[in-house]
């Protein structure tokens, strides 16, 4: 079937170089990109391409080849295909979406301050209000990410502002309007909690909620403190010193266990904030 297919295809560019044998195989490929049938589709727009080098959808098949790639998790090639694009297309209205595309990329590996560099300067570049919306918007994410709540809040008011899609401003204004109200969080301090358990042993694990730990820090500080003073009064130096040595390592131990313990609070209460915000994006996509 698919044999037959191309064979057909074949025989319809090299036969007839009319505009309509373009226009239909360009509809046949947008119809297997709409589907998800990228494979497809990727195939049809090559051989747009090949019988039609000259076509009118040129651009439009550059950018959807390098977009199917994108979507069947391949990035570096995409990546690759919309940097082409840009810079063979210069004059196509589409260079912006690639742009887009390549700070979407960024964002997908987690680099988030490459994403946003990306993003800038297509903000910088782009007179396209829906364009200019959705970077502001996935600059938002990337500020969401990197914890930095009030530039996050910036990014999306713009998005809100600019943006026409009933649906994508909501999703923005959500977003802020959550970010106003949950933000700053209840972070807990690594330095004082490193201090209070220095003072007095648990008591920094107690000040970010860790219960458990702060008896057990306190009981094994304790328990080395009464064995070393019982050395100390039966004239047992060795042995005070000994159990000093160990003691020590379970004390130090305690004031750097606070502070990962308050370091892994913080990264809780962000990492909280941050699903709370996707299932709010969740429930507001159709």
């Amino acid at each position: 079937m698919m044999t037959t297919s191309l064979l057909i295809s074949i025989i319809v560019f090299a036969t007839s170089g009319t505009t309509e044998a373009a226009i239909q195989q360009y509809r046949y490929a947008e119809q297997l990109f709409e589907s998800g049938d990228y494979q497809a589709a990727r195939r049809e727009y090559k051989r747009i391409l090949f019988y039609q080098p000259d076509t009118e959808f040129k651009d439009v098949a550059d950018y959807r080849i390098a977009q199917s790639y994108y979507y069947q998790n391949e990035p570096g090639r995409a990546e690759h295909l919309f940097h082409e694009f840009s810079a063979t297309h210069s004059n196509s209205p589409l260079r912006f979406q690639s742009q887009l595309m390549i700070g979407q990329l960024h964002f997908d590996a987690r680099s988030y301050s490459l994403a946003r560099t990306a993003l800038f300067e297509l903000l910088h570049s782009s007179e396209d209000t829906e364009v200019v919306a959705a970077a502001h918007y996935l600059r938002g994410w990337c500020y969401v990410y990197t914890s930095e709540w009030n530039k996050a809040i910036t990014e999306l008011r713009r998005a809100d502002t600019l943006q026409t899609n009933t649906l994508q401003r909501k999703k923005a204004r959500q977003l802020a309007d959550t970010l106003l109200e949950e933000t700053p969080l209840p972070y807990k301090s690594p330095q004082i909690a490193g201090w209070l358990s220095t003072i007095i042993p648990g008591s920094g694990q107690l000040y970010v909620g860790r219960v458990k730990e702060s008896i057990l820090a306190a009981a094994l500080s304790g328990t080395f403190i009464y064995l070393a003073v019982d050395a100390i009064r039966e004239r047992r130096y060795v042995d005070c010193t000994s159990v000093s040595l160990i003691g020590w390592q379970f004390y130090w131990g305690n004031r750097i266990n606070a502070q990962r313990f308050a370091s892994e609070y913080n990264k809780n209460r962000e990492q909280e904030l941050i699903q709370m915000l996707k299932r709010q994006v969740k429930a507001i996509s159709p």
